[in-house]
């Protein structure tokens, strides 16, 4: 198991330099379903346009969306920015995107994971709360 984590952050951290000073480049974490949601059957949803941006729902292919600076800005640094939602939604623009590129703008490399989260259903909601769109 060990082996395989190191062989996918490897062709990671390859593809990531193959991909230049691209900024907003998406990749894939695992080629093909994650270990663990062999069984999701969720579709993900994205709601944009919300007091917190584009907000996504139901995320079952985790990826990393890529902000790498200028040459001549780099510094050297990265960070991996995990946008917060309790593991329901992700608050994709205002706690990933908008902060990736004011990183990048101060030259480190940014990178935005997209990660796994349960299913949300509209039962579990709470009055007031941001509902996905209707399948």
């Amino acid at each position: 198991m060990r082996q395989a984590t190191l062989g996918t952050a490897g062709a990671i951290a390859f593809t990531v330099l193959m991909a230049g000073r691209a900024s907003g480049q998406t990749l894939n974490i695992w080629p093909g379903v994650a270990p663990g949601s062999e069984q999701w059957t969720q579709q993900e949803k994205v709601i944009e346009n919300t007091p917190l941006g584009t907000v996504v729902f139901n995320v079952v292919t985790p990826t990393l969306t890529v902000f790498l600076p200028h040459r001549t800005k780099a510094t050297g640094t990265g960070v991996i920015i995990a946008p917060g939602g309790a593991f329901v939604a992700l608050a994709i623009d205002h706690e990933g995107y908008t902060v990736a590129r004011r990183l990048q703008e101060k030259g480190i490399a940014a990178f935005v994971l997209k990660y796994r989260i349960v299913e949300k259903r509209r039962s579990l909601m709470r009055p007031g709360e941001l509902e996905p769109p209707a399948s």
